[in-house]
């Protein structure tokens, strides 16, 4: 089974020893935007012997070696150079990312002068109504001013808390709502942050990545599943998890 919905994936764990599946579960629970899923890639790479290049600097190649480049922080390329002469490459790839809701410059959108919504926009593809009624919170990356006004520095956050959640309405105000349902994202699909009208994202973010609000010059802020991966089924022969569209590849 496979659908992209924020949890429930399920794909066979064919391995006999499961220790492999809970290695990538734990990967997906680290990465919550693809900023940390190069972020812990990296990571790996490195423990693995991969030394780190860089695409302003000139490389310095030694056939036998392992190495990285990563760019936009969104992105990774790992290769091997042979150390002998070959004559066919090995070549696999996946995409860092994940079906998502993506937050909107100044999102905060105060309804009926009770209770703000945050204003979202759909990144990539996903199954709408399976992101209803589920504990959600923010992750991505900040841009920090630094002292050179075109120098700046990234940092990435992730608010570990249950801070959003997009409430599905109730049966007796919708009598369709099992009959098929096509979603408006502006209207049916805001996440639900503060009952505050003054309460604002970006303190929330900034208090959790401990950085000055000030310094925030720019920001990359994508809506994530809190729900954990697990194992499903009568012999724990399944697993289901938020992102693994595509982050069981990676």
């Amino acid at each position: 089974m496979y659908s992209d919905s924020p949890f429930f994936y399920a794909i066979i764990a064919v391995m006999k020893d499961i220790t492999l599946a809970r290695e990538m579960l734990g990967f997906i629970e680290k990465s919550p935007s693809c900023f940390h899923a190069v972020s812990n890639i990296s990571e790996i790479l490195k423990e693995n012997g991969f030394a780190e290049l860089h695409e302003n600097e000139k490389w310095n190649i030694t056939a036998g070696r392992s190495y990285f480049v990563k760019r936009n922080g969104s992105s990774i390329i790992a290769f091997t150079v042979p150390e002998k002469n070959f004559r066919r490459f090995l070549i696999c790839s996946s995409h860092s990312d994940s079906p998502c809701f993506k937050i909107k410059e100044n999102p905060e959108m105060v309804s009926e002068q009770n209770y703000v919504r945050l204003n979202i926009e759909k990144y990539g593809g996903m199954i709408c109504s399976t992101w209803f009624d589920r504990p959600l919170s923010v992750a991505g990356r900040l841009l920090l001013k630094k002292d050179s006004v075109l120098d700046y520095e990234e940092k990435l956050f992730y608010v570990d808390k249950n801070l959003l959640m997009i409430p599905s309405l109730a049966i007796h105000m919708n009598r369709e709502a099992n009959d098929g349902v096509k979603y408006n994202v502006q209207n049916d699909m805001l996440p639900v942050f503060s009952c505050c009208k003054d309460e604002r994202l970006m303190d929330v973010i900034a208090k959790a990545a401990g950085v000055n609000l000030e310094k925030i010059a720019g920001s990359d802020i994508f809506l994530c599943c809190r729900d954990t991966g697990t194992f499903v089924g009568a012999n724990d022969e399944m697993i289901a998890s938020p992102r693994l569209d595509d982050l069981e590849c990676a």
